[in-house]
């Protein structure tokens, strides 16, 4: 397939994956929950990496790349970058409640005036789906901190 027409229709693949994760509304405040409700259903660190890298080749490689340096065939249409699982030394020393809070609720920032946006994965995919795919990022991140230079 020619380059050009195959960055084209990523950039329109990401673009409706972003549509389809940010409606663009302002909602209230959600209700608060109880304690019971709070607490995830699954604990962070139980997550399969292999279910997490069907998951991830289906949804997140397209922006963060093949090896989760944010180089995917989208991702280096857009600016800033998707985050680099890899490199990016700050993003992955937050904890794993941190890094799926950002998977649950997606990323939503004005940068230059511009939008920026991730998809709020928990309208897609379940509470242990989000916990496979950062086990699986995790583990592109040990893979690609221990691969030769």
């Amino acid at each position: 397939m020619d380059k050009k027409l195959f960055v084209t229709i990523a950039a329109a693949f990401a673009a409706l994956l972003s549509v389809s994760g940010c409606t663009g509304e302002k909602k209230g405040a959600p209700p608060e929950k109880t304690a019971a409700e709070a607490a995830p259903a699954v604990q962070a660190g139980s997550g399969d990496p292999a279910s997490g890298k069907d998951i991830y080749f289906r949804y997140c490689h397209f922006c963060h790349g093949q090896k989760g340096m944010g180089d995917g065939p989208v991702g280096i249409a857009l600016s800033p970058h998707p985050a680099d699982f890899v490199n990016d030394e700050k993003r992955m020393s937050k904890t794993d409640a941190e890094l799926f809070k950002s998977i649950t609720e997606g990323i939503h920032k004005e940068v230059g005036g511009e939008a920026m946006s991730m998809p709020r994965w928990q309208e897609i995919l379940s509470e242990k789906e989000r916990w496979d795919v950062l086990a699986f990022i995790r583990q592109l991140e040990r893979e690609g901190k221990t691969a030769p230079k």
